[in-house]
């Protein structure tokens, strides 16, 4: 679902790609997505307590930021990048052996 939003991210069509991200963060989360999406990053994660579920929301985030950048909406973006980044370091301390974590954090420094 991340790789379909940024297709369409990549084609322009920004409203495909938000509707895209909003399914996936209730693919990801289940029922319980909204409310995860507002608790803080340490929070949510102690709710979801898996760490590969962690990284794919970190990922998941990650493409939310890009298209709040797209939308002109820098302090978001910013914000969202900050919360990937606090959810994938959440992961590494569920799990210290998850590379992709680790892979997570390393893409998004300096974001």
């Amino acid at each position: 679902m991340v790789a379909r939003a940024l297709g369409f991210r990549a084609e322009g069509d920004l409203p495909a790609a938000r509707a895209e991200i909003d399914e996936a963060y209730s693919t990801l989360l289940g029922p319980q997505s909204d409310l995860l999406r507002m608790l803080d990053p340490p929070s949510a994660a102690r709710l979801i307590g898996n760490s590969k579920k962690l990284v794919a929301l970190a990922r998941l985030t990650a493409a939310d930021a890009m298209l709040a950048g797209d939308a002109g909406n820098q302090q978001t973006q910013k914000q969202l990048y900050d919360r990937a980044r606090t959810l994938a370091t959440e992961a590494v301390k569920l799990d210290p052996a998850d590379e992709n974590a680790k892979a997570v954090i390393d893409e998004l420094r300096g974001k």
